[in-house]
């Protein structure tokens, strides 16, 4: 009891509206698992069903913000059987009543000493060592850096080296890149047959690389290392080092590829050299301040 023609229906319902995006490939997943452990067709799922999978999820120790995304494509699968048939179909999904309250983190970037670990346990394979230097150095979702193209690439002498981005929603950015990432390239782009597809970053069966392969790579070195970090870390650590550094908020934005500047002033709150900065001298007058009388200089 699997609604097989209709998942495949909404996943390329979602494939149609958000196209170069990965929300039809995660809606699918969602829906998937809800319908695999319900073991019910669609006609038959009711609100307790959706309790019960809540409370399923919490006792295998699923994240809120990953049950809420499940509750949300859950929702938005029985809002699409309504739209295909053209006539009321019963909602489980009760936003007052399933939606969890989600706190607001900030952005976790990767620390030194564990970014050191990592790329010793990469060691000199290039094409790792490459993939995940332009992570680092240039902001790269995991998902542009599959989709990078030999044509997206400008390393001349004449100009400094950048790529041009396919984004999220199929929008085009440029991003610049550190000598360090632009050799690295360079070296992994001769190595690499000219006679190969067209994306830049192929697997050992000489195809393109997919998000899983790059993600089970990281896996792969990340246990060798004794360490965990995810790809997206290595962009939250470029933009936190961009703010750190006083790059303006508004080309931090930019360089990102964010629509909105709301989401690229997060990282200012985890790098904010000002409040640092604010935060010590208070401090200093606090503790000068603080000394006994017979302590503080003439």
């Amino acid at each position: 009891m699997y609604p097989q023609e209709e998942i495949d229906g909404f996943e390329r319902y979602w494939r149609r509206r958000k196209p170069g995006r990965s929300t039809a490939v995660h809606y699918r997943s969602d829906v998937n698992i809800f319908f695999r452990w319900a073991e019910q067709l669609p006609a038959a799922i009711t609100t307790h069903h959706i309790d019960q999978f809540i409370d399923w999820q919490r006792e295998l120790g699923r994240a809120p913000a990953t049950i809420q995304r499940r509750l949300v494509a859950i929702r938005m699968f029985f809002d699409y059987l309504a739209y295909i048939r053209e006539e009321e179909v019963p909602n489980p999904v009760l936003p007052r009543r399933h939606y969890i309250t989600l706190g607001r983190h900030l952005p976790r970037d990767i620390p030194d000493d564990l970014i050191a670990k990592l790329f010793e346990a990469i060691g000199s394979h290039l094409r790792d060592r490459t993939i995940f230097t332009l992570m680092l150095h240039a902001g790269l979702r995991v998902g542009e850096v599959c989709r990078l193209r030999a044509s997206d690439v400008r390393l001349t002498r004449e100009q400094m080296p950048f790529l041009r981005l396919q984004g999220k929603g199929d929008q085009e950015r440029v991003v610049y890149l550190s000598a360090a990432a632009a050799q690295l390239l360079d070296e992994y782009l001769q190595e690499r047959a000219e006679d190969g597809p067209a994306r830049v970053f192929l697997n050992y069966q000489g195809q393109p690389i997919s998000i899983t392969g790059i993600q089970l790579r990281l896996a792969h070195y990340c246990h060798r290392a004794n360490i965990w970090v995810t790809c997206h870390q290595f962009r939250h650590t470029y933009a936190s080092r961009m703010v750190a550094a006083d790059v303006p908020i508004t080309s931090v934005q930019r360089l990102l590829g964010h629509n909105s500047i709301h989401t690229t002033q997060l990282y200012v709150r985890v790098a904010d050299n000002k409040v640092e900065k604010d935060y010590h001298a208070a401090l200093s007058k606090v503790m000068k301040g603080s000394l006994p009388r017979e302590e503080t200089a003439p």
